[in-house]
């Protein structure tokens, strides 16, 4: 790996980790209708850096929906396992709130001790769940750009570029045609050419 190519690498992880940790990246696809920003011009002929709008390129690759959408998935259905007991928790919390009057003393003690464990239970599966979302979206993200940088790296190669910046990267000013994020887009779509 070429010098050029590690600077690119280096900055579309820095990008990624910052990204990552605002919860920007897998998020929800571009919608149809949807409008999407194109650069201003074509890029500049000659130009030697360039950017990629890893979120951006997220949302209109089938890679990037895709991913979106099995962390929704993922997500949807540990948010409903956790209301699910909630829900227990709730009526054994009712029992012991109505309990106090009816119950024997050795009874009702039983049932707050039931309840506090369940409580405690409660606690360790919600944490639990959130670890199962993030260890998706972790996943869900290394796979994304295992793919993405590769196609990166040759968008980059082809034009010749000293380097490619993330948009997270501190980036104070920048020409909108030096955006690469849709021709990264349509090539992470395309169909893998075979290694000759």
């Amino acid at each position: 790996m070429n010098t050029y190519m590690h600077v690119v690498v280096a900055l579309g992880v820095a990008g990624m980790c910052s990204a990552e940790a605002s919860g920007q990246i897998l998020q929800a696809p571009v919608q149809p209708g949807q409008a999407v920003r194109s650069p201003a011009a074509a890029f500049p002929d000659g130009a030697k850096l360039g950017y990629v709008d890893i979120e951006r390129v997220a949302g209109l690759s089938k890679d990037g929906k895709a991913a979106a959408a099995k962390l929704a998935e993922i997500t949807k259905l540990k948010e409903a396992e956790v209301v699910g007991r909630s829900k227990q928790v709730e009526a054994l919390q009712q029992k012991v709130a109505q309990g106090g009057s009816i119950l024997s003393e050795a009874a009702f003690v039983r049932l707050q001790r039931e309840f506090e464990r369940a409580q405690v239970d409660f606690q360790r599966f919600r944490e639990d769940a959130q670890a199962e979302v993030q260890d998706a979206r972790q996943q869900l993200l290394q796979a994304f750009t295992a793919r993405l940088f590769p196609v990166i790296g040759q968008v980059a190669t082809e034009k010749n570029l000293w380097a490619v910046f993330s948009n997270e990267s501190t980036l104070l000013w920048h020409n909108p045609a030096l955006d690469l994020s849709e021709e990264v887009a349509r090539r992470l779509d395309a169909p893998a050419t075979p290694k000759q």
